[in-house]
């Protein structure tokens, strides 16, 4: 129904498997193309190490179509031989702003956020950085996709491309929202950690 979309990492991976959908370039933040997943809670935590002191503790993710907030931690559970719903007092669903809330009123322990979120939170005044510990940092992401459909025209893939890459990071500032200033070519190759992510946690079985 659209000709360019600009998809989340994994809405992209999904839409791949699912139609063929094209990856022409990824969104660049602050200057960098990727971003990471975190876990933050309480100051007070007794955690050394994350997640082997957190046990019992009340983690709070979001809903399971977001990549930071519970495709990329729940993964990093799985892999390290986690069920998240026995080791944790597990709750689904929450929004970034919903789990920082509840960190900094003392409801949960554990919230899954990303750093860019983080940032923007802290900018806005909606976070107290003193009051939200980060315990947990994925591996780097790589950031949204700007995606066409399959067997799409090459000329005007090409065009598409120019255009983005060749935006200057002030140009695409002034287009685009806070932190977002440009774009870098991408390929499939580059969601790699996001299709293993999938096929981890079992919601992606090609």
């Amino acid at each position: 129904h659209v000709d360019v979309g600009w998809l989340g990492p994994w809405g992209y991976v999904l839409a791949y498997h699912r139609v063929g959908t094209e990856v022409l370039a990824t969104a660049k933040y602050r200057g960098k193309p990727f971003y990471h997943a975190i876990i933050e809670g309480r100051p007070d935590l007794s955690i050394k190490e994350f997640p082997k002191d957190a046990k019992g503790m009340k983690l709070s993710l979001s809903d399971q179509g977001n990549t930071s907030g519970w495709l990329v931690p729940y993964a990093f559970l799985v892999k390290n031989g986690i069920d998240p719903r026995d080791f944790f007092q597990l709750r689904e669903g929450a929004t970034f702003g919903n789990n920082v809330s509840m960190i900094q009123q003392g409801l949960i322990d554990l919230g899954s956020n990303m750093d860019r979120g983080r940032n923007g939170m802290i900018e806005a005044g909606e976070m107290d950085p003193n009051k939200v510990k980060v315990y947990w940092t994925s591996d780097q992401l790589p950031n949204d996709a700007i995606c066409v459909p399959k067997n799409f025209d090459p000329e005007l893939k090409k065009k598409l491309l120019a255009i983005l890459v060749g935006l200057s990071e002030e140009k695409a500032q002034s287009l685009m929202g806070s932190g977002y200033n440009g774009f870098v070519p991408a390929s499939h190759k580059d969601y790699a950690i996001i299709e293993e992510a999938g096929r981890v946690t079992g919601k992606l079985r090609t």
